[in-house]
C-alpha cells in the first residue's frame, strides 16, 4: 500500500510539472475597475452612447470616439474565459465603476467582442455581477459584491488605476483581508499576475 502511495504521488507531482500547472490558491473573486483600468477613454470623456462594436477599430463606436480594451487587459479577459488549464474554474468576474454615466459602461460591457469566433462580449465574461455608481468602492462597491456573491473580502481580488482617487486605499482600509492591486496605466498582465500571486502567498491590503 506504502508504495503505491508513493508511486501515485510522484506521477501526480511529474505531471503537474509536466504541463507547467502548479496548484496554487486562487481567488474566488476578481474585481475590475472599468474606466483608465480596462478601458480607454473614460465614460465622461465620451462624444456619445456607445453603440455597436467596430471589429476594424477593435472597440465599440461612442460618436467619434472609439472605447478600447487596453490590450493586457483584453489578454487577461481572454485567459480567463478561455481557462484552457482550468486554473479560474472556482472564479467569477466583477466589474467595480464609480463612473458617473453608468448607462454608457453597461453598454461599452455588453457590446465590447473580447472572443471574435464565439462572439463573447466582456459583459458575458462579467455576468450580473456589476456594481456602476458613483460613491466609495470600499463603502458600497465591494460590500455589496460581497453580498451578492456571498465570497468574503479574503477570497477577492481587486484592480483599480487609482487615477483620482486612490480607490485601492479605500477598499483596503475598509474590506479587511482584500488584495488590491494599482493598474496606473490601465490592467497589464503582469499586474493581473501579481495580484494572483500575492493572493496565492496570502497576503492583503495594497500591493
Amino acid at each position: 500500500g506504502m508504495r503505491l502511495t508513493v508511486f501515485a504521488l510522484t506521477s501526480m507531482l511529474s505531471s503537474s510539472q509536466a504541463s507547467g500547472t502548479v496548484p496554487t490558491r486562487v481567488p474566488k473573486l476578481l474585481i475590475f475597475d472599468l474606466d483608465a483600468c480596462l478601458w480607454t477613454p473614460e465614460m465622461f470623456e465620451l462624444d456619445g452612447k456607445p453603440t455597436v462594436f467596430d471589429a476594424a477599430r477593435g472597440g465599440v463606436r461612442a460618436g467619434s470616439d472609439v472605447v478600447r480594451l487596453f490590450p493586457g487587459a483584453l489578454a487577461v479577459v481572454r485567459r480567463i474565459w478561455a481557462d484552457t488549464d482550468g486554473r479560474y474554474a472556482g472564479c467569477r468576474v466583477a466589474v467595480a465603476s464609480s463612473t458617473t454615466h453608468p448607462a454608457y459602461a453597461h453598454a461599452c460591457l455588453d457590446a465590447l467582442v473580447v472572443d471574435a469566433d464565439s462572439g463573447t462580449t466582456l459583459g458575458d465574461v462579467v455576468g450580473l455581477y456589476r456594481e456602476i455608481h458613483p460613491g466609495s468602492k470600499g463603502d458600497l462597491h465591494i460590500p455589496s459584491l460581497s453580498e451578492q456573491t456571498s465570497v468574503p473580502f479574503s477570497e477577492m481580488v481587486f484592480w483599480d488605476d487609482c487615477t483620482y482617487g486612490d480607490n485601492c486605499a479605500d477598499v483596503a482600509g475598509k474590506c479587511a483581508g482584500i488584495v488590491c492591486v494599482r493598474t496606473p496605466r490601465g490592467l497589464t498582465e503582469r499586474e493581473f499576475e501579481q495580484g494572483l500571486d500575492a493572493f496565492a502567498r496570502g497576503a492583503s491590503g495594497v500591493l
